[in-house]
């Protein structure tokens, strides 16, 4: 089941709580009660896309398994966002057992053990009386008392000193028996009542503070004013429009393959149209469009005439198509007039970044020489990246010194420029209507899988901007 996120909006209240995460959408009015953190928190992003927040407060995977319960359906595929990365640590598990043996002894095993210690200390000292009563002492000691002896005939002092000897030993082996008892450490030391009191916890209020959040520089449903900071007429009609975005910083929040919808009050009525900035994801502070004036076009020929400091109306991103270099292995491009910026948008990132070995060749129809859109900055790139880019023009009005295609595009062209019908292999459509439609004809005579709805679709093996 699919939901807009005009329809999400709508479920705001205490008693009918939806939120999208991650392009999901999840009826959570049940959970109200049981969320640990309150409900209220839950209220406060209540028909919105919360996947920020979610993701902000590092959710853990057990929360993320109790959505499935609520999950309702997912938004429609031109509303969705672009994917979170969530970084997830791995912590290493740490045994929570005591380092040392937390039992603990009986009173029976405390009294052998005593028992055991004073014996083996008696055991010592008799050892020692016996050696010394039966004349066992070393050679070294027994010629010490002969030599002696005959100064003392009764051994009184050697006797003395056997004794005191036999005794300091005694007293020194019970002595480290017990000590060696009371240390040994047979609890964790959480076991022992604390030293200081504790005193119960006091909250300390803080001033509440709100913190406003910046809207985003685009959005899918709300329109967001630029203004025009430089305009530069190109070619006769074809101009370079230049939008500053809100902060000199800023960047572009598009998709590649993606378009904008711009908007202007024309005769007091809102008039929109669709168009491809031709500026990357990553220019600073600024977005570019190329506009060519038709005599008849209302939105075209009010951009011809918009005078510098005035603003218009944005929103998107919008469209179907999101390029990445998992696309295709081949794309075939036509292209005529000022449908070559979405082409371009395209090629340029599959040629500058170095991962993509997409191969990409180009069909840029025009009428003369001199109507040729970003020519130079298409020859640098099929120069710079001659194995991955072919760029062919075509001319309808060209005159003697053209060397190139002339006329229309072609069956013969496509089949001389362009790949067989195949697996991971696409062509990509943009231009006057007339010429869209012949050239699918002419591709669906060659093998091509042409869509037959009007409504484009990203896995569509024809695509059409």
């Amino acid at each position: 089941m699919s939901y807009t996120l005009e329809q999400v909006k709508n479920h705001c209240k205490p008693d009918d709580v939806w939120v999208v995460l991650h392009n999901k959408v999840y009826g959570i009015t049940k959970y109200l009660e049981d969320h640990p953190g309150g409900g209220a928190i839950l209220l406060e992003v209540a028909g919105t896309d919360a996947t920020d927040a979610f993701e902000e407060i590092g959710h853990s995977d057990e929360a993320r398994e109790q959505l499935e319960p609520f999950y309702v359906g997912d938004l429609p595929a031109e509303e969705q966002a672009e994917t979170v990365e969530v970084y997830r640590p791995t912590y290493e598990h740490i045994s929570q057992a005591a380092a040392v043996d937390v039992h603990k002894p009986s009173l029976w095993t405390k009294v052998l053990r005593v028992v055991t210690k004073l014996g083996l200390a008696g055991l010592i000292g008799t050892a020692a009386v016996t050696i010394y009563q039966q004349d066992l002492t070393p050679q070294v000691l027994q010629a010490l008392r002969n030599n002696t002896s005959s100064r003392n005939s009764n051994g009184s002092f050697w006797t003395g000193a056997g004794i005191a000897s036999i005794t300091q030993l005694t007293i020194t082996c019970s002595l480290g028996l017990w000590l060696s008892s009371k240390l040994d450490v047979q609890q964790e030391f959480t076991h022992y009542q604390p030293r200081r009191a504790a005193h119960s916890a006091s909250l300390i209020p803080l001033r509440h503070t709100t913190t406003l959040a910046s809207p985003p520089i685009l959005h899918p449903q709300k329109w967001r004013p630029l203004t025009l900071t430089q305009k530069t007429e190109l070619t006769p009609n074809v101009y370079r429009l230049v939008f500053a975005l809100p902060n000199p910083t800023d960047t572009l929040p598009l998709p590649i393959g993606q378009h904008i919808a711009v908007q202007a009050q024309i005769d007091s009525n809102p008039i929109s149209r669709s168009y491809t900035p031709i500026s990357s994801s990553t220019s600073l502070g600024h977005l570019i469009l190329l506009v060519k004036a038709y005599p008849h076009g209302k939105m075209t020929t009010h951009l011809a005439s918009l005078p510098i400091g005035a603003s218009l109306l944005f929103r998107g991103p919008k469209g179907a198509m999101q390029y990445s270099r998992d696309s295709a292995r081949t794309i075939n491009m036509i292209a005529g007039g000022t449908g070559i910026t979405p082409m371009y948008q395209v090629l340029r990132a599959a040629c500058t970044d170095p991962l993509d070995d997409t191969r990409i060749n180009l069909l840029y129809a025009n009428n003369t020489e001199n109507d040729i859109l970003l020519r130079e900055e298409l020859d640098a790139l099929a120069r710079e990246h001659p194995d991955q880019l072919n760029v062919k023009y075509v001319l309808s009005r060209a005159d003697d010194s053209w060397n190139g295609y002339r006329g229309f595009v072609d069956e013969g062209m496509m089949r001389r420029e362009f790949s067989a019908p195949g697996d991971a292999r696409k062509v990509f459509l943009c231009g006057p209507p007339g010429m869209v439609d012949a050239a699918k004809k002419i591709l669906a005579g060659l093998g091509w899988s042409v869509p037959r709805g009007s409504v484009a679709k990203g896995e569509d093996q024809v695509f059409v901007f």
